[in-house]
């Protein structure tokens, strides 16, 4: 079997190592992902949205915590689904852990489901309420995965089998997101829905049940991450040309739209952006 590492660094004296499964599931998947001792200087971390699905292992054998909007503690069993989100929750980073998760590309975890993708939409569920026992099985084989490279063999050859349909995408929702995912398309959205030849209301329902999120609601947050990624590790920041770069029509409506997916201003969080843009230390 040719298993190719994706890439591997340390930060924190973490190790993180990351995999792209092969096609079909490159498709739908867009990387598997493992770290191993995972201890910030802080305690909780905001996790800002990006519309995709992660399934998350705890290997510690212990539960998985996270926080709500309101600072409300939620436990889940080891392994948990965090569902596509537009926006922000907290992280527990007060342990040390070791996981192994999936980064779903937009709409990938749908043929792994039987329900359709928006009724976990900004919602977190331990996969054992949406895979029952085979959640259980497959933490166990993983488990008992020796190596790294052991561990994600596991995991592609197990999610294959937990395909509930074929892994094929509705042809307009393939379309949409490739327009929608465009950074050099500025188009408006009723010129890519006027090309997908459904109406409107029917693409929309599609688009919802497949990816999560409506078509207007990606895009926006599509927008958003095209800002985290442009000011990533910059020193100056101009942030009327950013934000006019990336399809805001004023500094107000990007200023509103941040804030609404980060609960921080645009100068906060690049004072305390760290070394991943989706992933914000607060205390």
């Amino acid at each position: 079997m040719d298993y190719k590492v994706h890439c591997s660094c340390r930060a924190y004296a973490m190790l993180l190592r990351t995999y792209i499964p092969r096609a079909p599931l490159s498709g739908f998947v867009d990387f598997f992902w493992y770290f191993e001792g995972y201890h910030p200087p802080h305690t909780r971390e905001l996790t800002l949205p990006d519309g995709s699905v992660e399934l998350v292992f705890n290997l510690n054998e212990d539960k998985i915590k996270l926080f709500d909007r309101e600072n409300k503690g939620l436990l889940y069993d080891r392994s948990v689904i965090c569902g596509p989100h537009s926006e922000y929750f907290i992280i527990d980073t007060s342990v040390e852990t070791t996981s192994l998760g999936i980064h779903f590309r937009p709409g990938g975890i749908n043929p792994f489901l039987k329900m359709p993708v928006n009724e976990l939409h900004n919602n977190n569920v331990s996969l054992d309420t949406l895979w029952g026992t085979r959640a259980h099985d497959l933490h166990e084989k993983i488990l008992l995965s020796k190596t790294v490279d052991d561990k994600f063999r596991t995991l592609e050859e197990s999610l294959m089998k937990l395909a509930s349909r074929p892994l094929i995408r509705h042809p307009a929702v393939s379309f949409a997101l490739n327009e929608f995912q465009s950074l050099s398309d500025k188009r408006p959205l009723s010129d890519v829905i006027g090309q997908i030849g459904l109406s409107q209301r029917r693409f929309i329902q599609i688009f919802k049940e497949e990816v999560g999120l409506t078509p207007k609601l990606f895009c926006r947050l599509r927008r958003f991450q095209e800002v985290l990624n442009r000011i990533d590790h910059t020193k100056i920041v101009n942030w009327l040309d950013v934000a006019i770069a990336c399809g805001y029509y004023d500094q107000m409506h990007f200023i509103k739209d941040f804030q609404a997916f980060s609960s921080l201003n645009p100068t906060d969080y690049f004072s305390r952006q760290g070394k991943h843009h989706n992933h914000v230390g607060i205390y």
